[in-house]
């Protein structure tokens, strides 16, 4: 073939998605005529497809120095670097891309997606809403649904899951999000109806078969177990469906009662998953376990010199994940006073995280700091005068802000929600949390919980009287006694009905534990993580915490 011929070819295979084809053709172009345009973009953009960055974003730059007014290589070089995690270096290429195209839709679209990483969800909800003003496409509907739900507006994200689904039926990612928030809403037919239709869409998303599993267990049958097995682990089939199947199949296990297979599915299914975001992972990673405990101006704070909020009394529950934090706080929020949940807002960290990246010092401007925090916090409509200014939020590291807590509200109360490690640990193992770079390897777990452990101890030195220390197992062996102590402690009033915090319609969780706060506090929580203790004697043998 000549090298148009060999273009068309690459472009045909492209188009079809036979990536390693496309790629293997694209790169005959280029051998032959280096500067080749098209292919340099198209090359580019197909490694984009296939997660492999570094080499994507090099073909991309050259594509924008071979031709400054191309949108498009603009745009998929910001969407590169977004989904590396450097996102500010991604809107740069994507104003660059409106400057070009001011009516570039999918441009919108990815700073809606880029302003929700950075907790800016308003601009996300904006951007969202610009690009379907420009076209109103079903990915964005989707899109802004999963906004609506951040914010706590449930009505308006499934109304526009709906409007997505309405534009295109087959969208399988917006029946998927509305499954998600029933199940949220514990309306389990609905949730389970909405699952289906995503599979009717996309039968071979194992995601989706996961979480219907968690609601249904009738799908964990013979047949997909035959089917999980089979499946090739291969380039033809993504990470993140090689990391499900492992998680689908260490249920099987689980019935069985298998605890070492069922353990190392659920490792390897964790190590898939982590692969599927490596670079996004490996990011965080450094951030939280390195350079984020390293930050010595957040434990050594001289508060006389600042301005504090002493109106505003927010109620931080912290520790590591699953320590029961969700269940005391459907507690606290469970009383006479129902007081505004924010579960995890992540404000703080998302607000130190930018001053480090923009290597700025925390207290530069300690008035400007404190005011993006409370404009965060309101924009969650947590801060409200009718509930006395008293709101929840469960983000659990933010254990490592407890001196920029205690200096932007002195009145704030701090909740240490501990629980036996060895029970968090397994939980975290068997429980996919996601988006938590460090949650997908026992090392880097066990890393997280030193830490955890370390700074506790130190800032409780530090502020007496300012962190309470709650232990889980005593709280559910006598959940009356302990929870009027913790209601103590926040200065709101005791009543019964915050142990009847499951019998409220108007509560949901985005946590792994949507589904536990449906139901009364149980007392065998510890006594599910002794099968899998063996497992991690290795790991923890050096740490003095762990028993």
């Amino acid at each position: 073939m000549n090298l148009k011929e060999t273009f068309t070819s690459a472009y045909q295979n492209h188009i079809q998605n036979k990536l390693e084809k496309a790629e293997d053709l694209y790169k005959q172009v280029l051998k032959v005529s280096p500067d080749h345009f098209q292919s340099i973009f198209l090359l580019g953009s197909l490694l984009i497809q296939k997660r492999n960055f570094n080499p994507a974003v090099k073909l991309l730059k050259k594509a924008i120095i071979l031709n400054t007014k191309f949108a498009d290589a603009f745009h998929n070089l910001g969407f590169a670097f977004v989904e590396m995690g450097e996102i500010e270096e991604g809107i740069k290429f994507f104003n660059k891309t409106i400057e070009i195209n001011p009516k570039h839709q999918d441009v919108y679209y990815n700073l809606g997606n880029a302003m929700k990483q950075m907790g800016e969800l308003k601009k996300s909800k904006d951007y969202y809403l610009k690009s379907i003003q420009i076209q109103p496409k079903s990915n964005a509907h989707n899109n802004l649904g999963n906004i609506y739900k951040q914010l706590g507006e449930f009505k308006k994200a499934i109304a526009s899951y709906n409007k997505a689904i309405e534009i295109s039926s087959n969208n399988s990612n917006a029946h998927f999000n509305l499954g998600n928030i029933y199940k949220q809403l514990a309306d389990f037919n609905k949730a389970k109806e909405a699952y289906k239709k995503a599979l009717v869409n996309d039968p071979n998303n194992l995601e989706t078969i996961y979480n219907l599993s968690e609601i249904n267990e009738e799908v964990l049958d013979e047949d997909l177990e035959k089917r999980l097995i089979n499946i090739k682990e291969d380039f033809s089939i993504s990470k993140k469906n090689i990391a499900y199947k492992n998680f689908l199949l260490s249920k099987y296990e689980l019935k069985k009662k298998n605890y070492e297979k069922e353990f190392n599915y659920l490792l390897k299914g964790h190590e898939n998953y982590f692969n599927f975001r490596k670079l996004f992972f490996e990011k965080g990673i450094k951030y939280q376990l390195d350079e984020l405990p390293q930050i010595s101006e957040l434990e050594n704070i001289d508060q006389t010199k600042y301005k504090s909020n002493k109106k505003i009394k927010p109620i931080f529950i912290v520790g590591v994940p699953r320590c029961g934090s969700t269940l005391i706080e459907k507690v606290i929020a469970s009383g006479k006073e129902h007081i505004p949940i924010g579960e995890e807002t992540g404000i703080f960290s998302l607000i130190v995280g930018q001053k480090v990246t923009q290597k700025r010092s925390i207290f530069s401007d300690i008035e400007n700091f404190k005011e993006e925090i409370i404009r965060k916090y309101k924009e969650k409509k947590l801060i409200q005068k009718k509930f006395n200014y008293v709101f929840t939020d469960k983000s659990l590291d933010n254990f490592l802000f407890t001196g920029l807590i205690k200096t932007i509200f002195p009145h704030a109360k701090i909740i240490n929600c501990q629980r036996n490690p060895s029970s968090s640990i397994i939980s975290i193992i068997k429980n996919n949390l996601g988006q938590v770079s460090w949650a997908h390897n026992l090392e880097n777990i066990f890393t997280f919980f030193d830490i955890y452990f370390k700074k506790i101890s130190k800032f409780r030195n530090m502020y007496p009287n300012f962190i309470y220390d709650l232990n889980f197992e005593a709280f559910v062996k006598n959940p009356e006694i302990e929870a009027k102590k913790v209601m103590k402690f926040c200065e709101i009033p005791w009543d019964k009905k915050c142990l009847e915090f499951y019998k409220r319609k108007d509560i949901a969780s985005h946590t792994a534990s949507s589904l536990q706060i449906r139901k009364p506090i149980y007392k065998n929580a510890q006594s599910k993580s002794i099968p899998y203790k063996k497992f991690l004697l290795k790991y923890g043998k050096k740490y003095p915490w762990f028993k």
